[in-house]
Parts: structure tokens; C-alpha cells; sequence
């Protein structure tokens, strides 16, 4: 009889500690190729109100790479990014691990400070050397934060060809962002390749002193005007069970 008791006892104990443990979303997309590959889950649309639930089941990539790293252990050290889209628009959605902001210094040459730029290249073109209609450099800068689902201050080449709306907000860490960026006549499909690059400029004190990259073929901070130094990004069906190679 004391055997059932503690057998039972075990049994509730089990259930207690698997009902606490928190639910984990069934990814939506395969995993990155670190570096080089991303994947793109459609159709998903994403509510740009400054919070992430929308998110859940979408791969979030850590990066801590780059050329520059910086000289404090609680700054731009590492950011965080995924992207999404659906028939209308691309989202991304960025995240800066940052102790202390410093947005507002350098006029509008927002890269000289901390903020996080996405860079898209949906022009067919993945070799080009150069940028032209299709490929874009977006820098947003956390003077945006408290927007809410509105436009944003931008720049970056080719930023004036887009309108970006979006979520900038501040977190326990540092800042984030959800944007999106209207697709025009350009359709995913499940397996489609676009060129992709994510960064983030950081300073502790003034000017810029860290430089985080994505893409490993980015070594020197020159995707602002190579866009043939960006990963690349391949759209993903929700749903699907193959995975397609990069193009």
C-alpha cells in the first residue's frame, strides 16, 4: 500500500513539473545556415504593436560576430533578428542587447551610433555588385522608440524607395524594433531566394565603436554599398516538409 502511495505521489509530482514548463511554438521555419541562409516564413502576419507573441515559432538568430566588437561587456554585444512576411509585406524584427542608449549625436548619420539596420535585395539579382530598383539598406535608430505602428525615420541606400512602418520600443536590456516593408508586386513562394543582410552599430560613449554582421561574406561593413556581400534569404510555406537549398 506504501509502494501506490509514493508510486502515485511520484506520478502528480511528474504532471506538476511538466505543467509548469512553458510551452514552446512549433517553429515555422527551418533553422538558419549561420551566416549565409535564413529562412523566411509566409504566409505570417505580424501585428506591429511593440510585442512579440506574433513571433512565436519563428527562428530568432543570435548574432555576436562583426568586425568591430565592443570595448563593454553590456553593450552591443549581441543582437537578435527574424524575419516573416505574408502576401503584402516584409516584417523583421530586431533586438539590441544595450545597457545604455546613446541615439541623437550625430545628426542623421545614425550609423555612427547605436541603431540596427536590415538590408533586402528582392531584385532578381543576387551577384549585383552594385545597388539599384530592388535592393535596400534600412537604418532604424532608437529616437524612434514609442512609435507605435507608424512610419519611421529611416536611412540607409535606397531607404527613400520604401516606406517603412513599424514598433520601436525599449526592453529590459536594451531596445527593439518590428518593422515592415510593403512588397509592391513582388510574391513569395515557397522557395524563392532574395539576398538578406542584418547589423547592428553600437557606441558606449560617442562614435560608433562596435559593428555586429550577419552575413559571413560581409567581413569588412561594405553591404551599404555591395550588395553582393549579403546572405541570403529563401521563403518558407508554413506547413511544408521540404526544405529548399538557396539558389
Amino acid at each position: 500500500m506504501k509502494k501506490k502511495i509514493v508510486s502515485v505521489f511520484a506520478i502528480v509530482v511528474v504532471l506538476a513539473v511538466v505543467c509548469a514548463m512553458p510551452v514552446v511554438a512549433q517553429s515555422k521555419a527551418p533553422a538558419e545556415v549561420t551566416g549565409e541562409v535564413v529562412y523566411i516564413p509566409f504566409p505570417v502576419t505580424i501585428t506591429l504593436d511593440g510585442k512579440t507573441d506574433d513571433w512565436a515559432g519563428i527562428p530568432i538568430q543570435a548574432v555576436d560576430r562583426g568586425p568591430k566588437k565592443s570595448p563593454h561587456s553590456k553593450q552591443n554585444r549581441v543582437f537578435n533578428f527574424a524575419v516573416a512576411a505574408d502576401d503584402a509585406n516584409l516584417y523583421v524584427y530586431m533586438h539590441s542587447v544595450d545597457a545604455k542608449i546613446v541615439t541623437g549625436k550625430h545628426g542623421k548619420d545614425f550609423w555612427n551610433e547605436d541603431s540596427m539596420e536590415f538590408y533586402f535585395n528582392l531584385s532578381g539579382d543576387l551577384a549585383a555588385a552594385a545597388y539599384k530598383p530592388g535592393i535596400f539598406q534600412i537604418n532604424i535608430n532608437p529616437g524612434n522608440i514609442g512609435k507605435n505602428n507608424a512610419e519611421l525615420m529611416v536611412i540607409g541606400t535606397n531607404s527613400e524607395t520604401v516606406k517603412v512602418t513599424g514598433s520601436v520600443f525599449a526592453t529590459e536590456d536594451g531596445w527593439a524594433f518590428e518593422a515592415a516593408v510593403p512588397l509592391g508586386s513582388f510574391k513569395p513562394e515557397h522557395g524563392k531566394t532574395v539576398g538578406f543582410q542584418a547589423q547592428a552599430n553600437g557606441t558606449t560613449t560617442k562614435d560608433r565603436d562596435s559593428k555586429l554582421i550577419w552575413s559571413k561574406a560581409d567581413k569588412a561593413d561594405a553591404s551599404y554599398n555591395k550588395p553582393n556581400v549579403f546572405g541570403k534569404a529563401v521563403f518558407f510555406k508554413v506547413g511544408s516538409t521540404d526544405v529548399p537549398k538557396a539558389q
